[in-house]
């Protein structure tokens, strides 16, 4: 048995002394005149083809349909459903409308403090966003081209929006105003996904009330017994958007 063990360790010792022999680095010296003295662009074969446009957008219509989500809405129902048509200009300026409608009910938070024994509210019982219309102003900032491989090439828009609009509740319509950025990836020549990011300020009622009136059982209070204040709002817009 010893004798075996040294015959295992002899093994190993020349098995580490020829891989060190077979991978000692080696100091390969060249002419300098074979050294590159400077570096070089990338040459295409179809230079035009690269640098020319895809998507020419100036003089024509923009036609969008979107989903849009209320990240920061409290109580009412964060889901709403829009459309959108634009004008562009030119390849930098566009001018459009836009209308989206709020889905009936309450956010997931609102249900969850509903479901809560100690306060037996009922949001249901304060005024709700039910419709925006904004005229919606796009400044085109960078156009690019995105290629995932030899034979796919997404034609990319980034832009920042400037609304300006108004927003109706169950009792009152508010003006608002509205800035973000957005994104477009167009898949074909007409087609693009659209992705909006957008604050929202408008006057609008806080859905409280003191005392208990907003509790179960309670008759529901006027809307005009709500206060009102400057409310901010941050909305995500995604859907489709075809250009013609």
């Amino acid at each position: 048995m010893l004798k075996n063990g040294f015959k295992a360790v002899m093994i190993i010792v020349l098995a580490l002394l020829l891989h060190k022999a077979a991978f000692a680095a080696e100091v390969v010296e060249l002419p300098p005149e074979e050294l590159a003295q400077e570096s070089v662009l990338p040459v295409f074969d179809k230079a035009v083809s690269v640098k020319n446009r895809n998507i020419v957008t100036a003089k024509r219509w923009d036609v969008d349909v979107f989903y849009g989500y209320a990240m920061t809405e409290p109580i009412a129902n964060v889901s709403k459903f829009g459309l959108g048509l634009y004008y562009n200009f030119d390849e930098s300026h566009a001018l459009g409308l836009m209308y989206s409608y709020n889905l009936a009910g309450l956010s997931d938070y609102a249900k969850q403090i509903e479901q809560t024994p100690a306060t037996k509210l009922d949001f249901t019982k304060a005024p709700m966003p039910k419709s925006t219309l904004m005229a919606d102003y796009n400044i085109k900032a960078f156009y690019g081209k995105m290629s995932l491989s030899k034979s796919l090439v997404f034609n990319t828009i980034l832009y920042g929006s400037a609304s300006l609009g108004a927003i109706q509740y169950d009792h009152k319509t508010y003006p608002a105003i509205a800035g973000g950025l957005g994104q477009k990836f167009y898949f074909n020549k007409n087609w693009a996904l659209r992705f909006d990011l957008r604050l929202f300020i408008n006057q609008g009622p806080v859905p409280f009330l003191g005392g208990n009136k907003m509790q179960v059982g309670t008759p529901a209070p006027d809307f005009s017994e709500f206060e009102e204040r400057v409310m901010f709002t941050t909305n995500l817009d995604v859907g489709l958007s075809y250009l013609f």
